[in-house]
């Protein structure tokens, strides 16, 4: 069990710092779209807040939303950054070979890193949970909108279980960004490098979502599987939902396999010699 917890506790020391930053800021990036949204809404009035904004007056709305945050932009940005400085870094450094030594297998060691990653995701959005839902009652207290509530409020607001599958589900797009990012420092060395591989794909090809050409894009697949409501699309999470959205279940398929087949490139490019030799 010790051999276990030893290197485990090693990788948390090393990504706990930058993983901490990223956490505040994607918290405060969240928080501030909220605010935004919400002052928006009531300008137009009790009808102009949408169901997901009201719905952050909940700590399992809170939840919900932090998970749609993490399963999209802001969930991207935080994995290839943290993912880069995890994975990358001992290749950059040239680390990786003392690290082999100890462990030989290369994919329990990819598995660990990426692990750590997903572990600190999860606490992320427990921390975007709390100041979603602490921005959102701070700006009601100070601007509270006029006139009666919208009538589907109550009816948006999940309850424990969804707001919770709703994280699980997350775990997978979470998954997916880590092996994109992985297979990148493997190929590139490089933390930086890692990091724009992790993320600069699904950010230039963003916009393919709202075209025609978005089933051949993984954003579909996410926006199908996460069920991103189309309300609050571009305003409380960054990504687009999917018009006539696929079976949950064929999304679970294209992303579970896409997901695999990065790790399969990670392993691969990490096992050969070239992985081993100081990055020139």
């Amino acid at each position: 069990m010790r051999r276990i917890i030893a290197p485990l506790r090693a990788e948390v020391r090393l990504a706990a710092q930058p993983a901490a930053v990223l956490s505040v800021l994607l918290a405060v990036a969240a928080a501030v779209r909220a605010v935004f949204s919400y002052l928006d809404g009531v300008q137009h009035g009790p009808n102009g807040l949408d169901a997901s904004i009201t719905a952050l007056a909940t700590p399992t709305g809170a939840l919900q939303a932090a998970a749609w945050h993490h399963s999209s932009l802001l969930g991207l940005v935080f994995v290839a950054l943290l993912c880069g400085v995890v994975l990358a870094e001992g290749l950059e450094s040239g680390t990786w070979p003392l690290v082999r030594l100890y462990q030989g297998r290369v994919w329990l060691l990819v598995v660990r890193k990426i692990v750590v990653v997903l572990f600190f995701a999860v606490v992320s959005m427990a921390v975007t949970a709390v100041a979603l839902w602490a921005a959102f009652r701070t700006s009601h207290s100070i601007q509270p909108p006029g006139g009666s509530q919208p009538a589907d409020m109550a009816t948006a607001v999940p309850g424990w279980g969804e707001a919770l599958e709703t994280c699980a589900k997350a775990l997978l797009v979470l998954s997916f960004f880590a092996t994109l990012t992985a297979s990148g420092a493997a190929v590139a060395r490089a933390v930086i490098a890692a990091a724009v591989l992790g993320a600069g794909p699904l950010l230039v090809t963003l916009p393919l979502v709202t075209t025609e050409f978005r089933v051949w894009v993984p954003h579909y697949w996410i926006a199908a599987w996460m069920e991103l409501p189309d309300g609050a699309q571009w305003s409380l999470y960054w990504w687009s939902s999917t018009p006539g959205a696929p079976n949950t279940s064929t999304a679970l398929v294209v992303l579970s396999t896409l997901a695999g087949s990065l790790l399969l490139v990670t392993w691969l490019s990490l096992r050969t010699e070239r992985s081993l030799s100081p990055r020139t």
